[in-house]
């Protein structure tokens, strides 16, 4: 009998079977390969487009201007003023003409403008609200500023501390209105400047008090309650570019309106003019050529005769460069006169 008989053919197969088994087990797995990342391409970048600048005819320069009175258009002189600055700058600019000075102050706090003729009190509040920068002031009937008079009867024996003949004041503010102490004053009205907010800031600085006022509504009405008595003990008019004891309203029918109604004390000129202004976004670059070009305007005669009527025939007579320290005294009496500027917007 062979070895091949020893052993039946089923157990054969059974190993068989379990060596394929053994055999298959150590046989390693192939690795899966890990899938290369995909790679993006870079974006280009986008190119940044550079601001037009201002003074290019597709960014204007634009000058906010006021004409109340539709009755009185101005268009033309405002265009003979553009076509003046435009010339003489190169740059573009142009002009928006509002209905009000309400809407121009909203333009500027809109930044819808670039530069405004303003008067005081309007400028003072744009300034504080970080809106404008002075540039020019104009001088208005002879004088860049004005100021306040007090004025009494003669009869009411007060102290006059004022020299008619050089028309200064002899003394210094407290000396002369401390007599005012207790006593009731003769106002023009409550948004008037000179008749007003600064002459109550004056008296409020140097802590003397007054009697309740009354609101007369015009300088003239104020010259005439003082000039009849037992309206109030004393008054306040604008001064230095003018007097309303010479107008044609007093004397008319009070010809010795000056000998009868007397001036107390009257400030130094204090009260800047119309200005012309700029934003602070408008640069050194484009500043000065536009307040170059009005400097040379205001020497000829067309330019002011045009200026004056583009500003609704505010007088203009010549124009000088400022900044905003001439705003100071008149800054402080307002402050201390407790007035509301947000009110009083246009003057």
């Amino acid at each position: 009998m062979n070895s091949s008989s020893k052993f039946p053919a089923k157990i054969l197969k059974i190993l068989y079977l379990l060596c394929l088994v053994l055999i298959s087990g150590c046989i390693k797995a192939t690795p899966t390969p890990t899938p290369t990342p995909e790679i993006q391409p870079t974006a280009a970048p986008t190119a940044t487009s550079t601001p037009t600048p201002l003074g290019h005819p597709n960014n204007p320069v634009v000058i906010g201007l006021v004409n109340a009175q539709p009755e009185t258009p101005i268009e033309e002189s405002v265009n003979l003023m553009l076509d003046y600055l435009n010339t003489s700058t190169t740059l573009s600019i142009s002009a928006h003409v509002f209905p009000s000075d309400e809407q121009l102050f909203a333009a500027l706090e809109n930044h819808e403008i670039h530069a405004a003729w303003l008067q005081p009190l309007t400028y003072i509040y744009a300034h504080e609200k970080g809106l404008t920068d002075v540039g020019l002031l104009t001088n208005h009937f002879g004088a860049y500023f004005y100021g306040t008079q007090f004025l009494a009867n003669i009869e009411s024996g007060f102290t006059a501390y004022f020299d008619p003949a050089v028309n200064k004041s002899t003394t210094d503010l407290i000396t002369a209105l401390s007599q005012f102490d207790g006593k009731r004053p003769c106002w023009v009205e409550p948004g008037s400047i000179s008749g007003y907010i600064l002459p109550l800031g004056l008296l409020e600085q140097e802590d003397i008090y007054i009697d309740t006022g009354v609101m007369a509504q015009t300088y003239s009405a104020v010259v005439r309650a003082l000039y009849i008595k037992g309206v109030c003990d004393f008054g306040v008019t604008f001064a230095i570019f003018g007097d309303p004891r010479t107008s044609s309203a007093v004397l008319s029918d009070l010809p010795d309106a000056l000998d009868r109604v007397i001036v107390i004390w009257q400030t130094e000129p204090i009260i800047p003019n119309l200005n012309f202004s700029f934003t602070p976004s408008v640069g050194e670059a484009v500043r000065a050529p536009i307040l170059t070009a009005l400097l040379d305007y205001v020497d000829t005669e067309d330019g002011k005769r045009i200026l004056t009527q583009t500003l609704e025939g505010y007088d203009i007579q010549d124009l000088k460069i400022v900044d905003d320290s001439i705003y100071d005294p008149l800054r402080s009496a307002v402050q201390f006169s407790g007035a509301d500027l947000s009110t009083w917007i246009g003057r």
